[in-house]
């Protein structure tokens, strides 16, 4: 069968690059005041974003794979994945899923609010999705970011559990309006595994949350107030496939693909894009064209 995959390792750093790690990810951050940034992996249909506030975040391709650093950084979310030119509803596309594997090296983390998982988007209705299969939550008070609990479900070897907020002036695929967000939590995080992630959307949709049309799936890395004696963060890959479902739809690239080994290039932005977090903590303004925050490097 044939399908599209589309991967990307990265590392997160709080703190300081450890020795090792100092060729593979050398200090570069975009300028004080610069915060996103966005570009494509060359020869795939793989996209990144990278948004950052406070001190320093950025995103390193290599030919072998990619890694995020940042350090002491106050907000900081990097999202890659499949984005479509033409959102269709879950049941238009084959199936979603994401195989995954991450570590971390040093000592414990310091974050009180750290995720890791898939997000997307969706038009008619306007939503963010999450399932999220990692986390650390210090503050027990934050999971009111989750909004009103609706039921659960088990998938994958565990149980989530599905909430749904609504969130207001927060920059969306359509501007600045109120719009949905829904979650599903693993109750048991761990490091590796499978998602399905058609499973979550037909689950939502069965407890009365409308997925829209799809303009992205992607791979979330999200972290707030990292500051750390943690070395390093790394994935060592995720992969978000789609292939054909039981009734023969296909992707919209049925071409086989991996973008694992690719450099990214980056695309520089202007406008004023307003940037906020899952928390609704308002990241910054774009208000001139942004130095890269991420880097295209030759191979190790």
């Amino acid at each position: 069968m044939k399908k599209n995959l589309v991967g990307l390792g990265i590392a997160l750093t709080m703190g300081l690059a450890t020795t090792i790690y100092a060729e593979r990810c050398p200090n570069a951050w975009p300028a004080e005041g610069e915060n996103y940034a966005s570009g494509t992996i060359d020869g795939t249909n793989y996209s990144y974003e990278v948004w950052r506030d406070g001190y320093n975040a950025y995103l390193e391709c290599y030919d072998d794979g990619g890694y995020l650093v940042y350090s002491k950084v106050a907000d900081a979310i990097v999202r890659f994945g499949p984005k479509f030119d033409e959102p269709k509803t879950f049941d238009q596309h084959g199936n979603f899923s994401a195989d995954y594997k991450f570590r971390t090296k040093g000592g414990g983390f310091g974050t009180p609010y750290f995720l890791v998982g898939i997000q997307g988007n969706t038009t008619e209705p306007k939503t963010e999705f999450y399932i999220i299969d990692y986390w650390i939550i210090k503050d027990t008070a934050d999971t009111s970011t989750f909004g009103t609990r609706l039921g659960e479900f088990t998938v994958d070897g565990d149980t989530y559990d599905i909430w749904q907020n609504t969130a207001n002036s927060h920059m969306g695929v359509q501007g600045d309006s109120s719009f949905k967000q829904y979650f599903s939590i693993r109750r048991t995080k761990r490091d590796s595994g499978h998602v399905d992630i058609t499973a979550h959307f037909k689950k939502w949709e069965e407890l009365g949350l409308k997925v829209g049309k799809i303009t992205d799936v992607m791979a979330l890395v999200e972290g707030y107030k990292g500051q750390s004696s943690i070395n390093y963060f790394q994935i060592d890959y995720f992969n978000i496939t789609e292939t054909a479902d039981s009734a023969g739809t296909t992707p919209d690239n049925p071409e086989e693909t991996t973008a694992i080994s690719r450099r990214a290039s980056l695309t520089l932005l202007k406008g004023d894009a307003r940037v906020f977090d899952m928390q609704g903590r308002y990241l910054g303004t774009g208000e001139k064209k942004i130095s890269p925050a991420v880097r295209t490097v030759k191979k190790r």
